[in-house]
């Protein structure tokens, strides 16, 4: 990543992400998905979101940790609710990841372009 290219403000990224997974979620057909090849491709995909998503409260609870003399006891709870849905979204990514043999057993018997 270039170090002198603007950043986007987390809010605005945050917004992004709510209204990407708000199109998977309710989206038309959400999610619309053709054949066992889209499927693997969006659950990597998701996988991978979800561990980013895991690097981001993670990031957070370490900023409001690193500033927590300045703070009070509320944000010392805050962070540690924070720290706590780290690890949960990690263990969710993981979870999912978990379903990557099957999906692979699938599409070596059932071939990618297998409709669903």
């Amino acid at each position: 990543m270039d170090e002198t290219a603007p950043t986007l403000p987390a809010t605005v990224v945050a917004a992004h992400l709510k209204a990407c997974a708000t199109e998977l979620a309710v989206g038309r057909g959400a999610p619309n998905v053709q054949d066992l090849a889209d499927l693997t491709a969006v659950v990597e995909d998701l996988v991978a979101g979800q561990q980013q998503i895991a690097l981001a409260l993670a990031h957070l609870a370490d900023q409001i940790t690193a500033r927590r003399q300045r703070s009070g006891p509320d944000m010392s709870a805050l962070a540690e609710v924070l720290g706590a849905a780290a690890t949960a979204t990690g263990h969710a990514a993981d979870a999912l990841a978990e379903s990557r043999p099957v999906l692979d057993i699938v599409l070596a018997s059932a071939g990618p372009e297998t409709q669903l």
